[in-house]
């Protein structure tokens, strides 16, 4: 990521699937502007942040459009651990 986050950390693997051929260049724009909110008001209403559940228990999730989602980790100090971003393959 070539953008300053105050509050975003980023796994390898979510830098790989950013990168990936998964995703276009507006899928790409469309997560970075929700990492940019992510980063500054995680309450913000498009973002719809929530934990999940199940399998998937002590991740979180946040919407970067209707199709696509980053997950992440809350950490100490308020830091937040990027550990995916995905598509809704069920949309």
């Amino acid at each position: 990521m070539d953008e300053p986050f105050q509050t975003l950390d980023f796994t390898d693997t979510f830098l790989e699937t950013f990168g990936s051929k998964d995703f276009t260049a507006a899928d790409r724009k469309a997560i970075r502007k929700a990492l940019r909110l992510l980063d500054n008001d995680e309450k913000h209403p498009s973002l719809r942040v929530h934990q999940l559940g199940g399998g998937l228990a002590g991740l979180w999730s946040a919407s970067a459009s209707v199709s696509l989602r980053v997950t992440f980790v809350r950490t100490a100090q308020g830091r937040k651990t990027m550990v995916s971003c995905s598509k809704h393959y069920d949309r």
